[in-house]
């Protein structure tokens, strides 16, 4: 929970206080606020198949960690808490708002935001430790 609630926060506060852009590192690293309408570097799509597909999707990601991962260590977990963090982040946003705010820029990459950080290391346990955290089946 405190990391969607660091995710909201750091939305809030970019949409509030910093409407255009802010150099750190140049023209490599930024703050630069953005609305994405659409899905993964905004690709458009309607809004109910976005919202529906978010919630549906994350249903689905939820049931095969918990089927094919041991949860009970603490990479596992891990990964879990940041999937699950990330897409609520983003899916509270799509709800409240219409469009996910994104504002952190590096390079040519498109925007992103805390949520997508989350969900991106998440994703990288689970690929990195795959072994290590893939659930054991009995054969019984």
């Amino acid at each position: 929970m405190i990391l969607v609630i660091l995710d909201q926060l750091t939305k809030y506060f970019v949409h509030q206080y910093l409407p255009g852009k802010m150099d750190l590192l140049g023209n490599f690293f930024r703050i630069e606020y953005s609305e994405n309408t659409g899905v993964a570097f905004g690709i458009p799509v309607p809004y109910e198949v976005l919202v529906f597909g978010n919630i549906l999707l994350m249903g689905l990601i939820v049931w095969i960690i918990n089927t094919e991962f041991d949860t009970d260590q603490l990479i596992g977990k891990s990964a879990l808490t940041l999937i699950i963090s990330g897409a609520l982040g983003n899916i509270i946003d799509r709800i409240a708002r219409g469009f996910v705010i994104d504002f952190i820029a590096v390079w040519r990459w498109p925007n992103f935001n805390l949520a997508d950080t989350y969900i991106s290391i998440g994703i990288l346990l689970m690929i990195v430790f795959y072994g290590r955290i893939k659930r054991v089946k009995s054969s019984s």
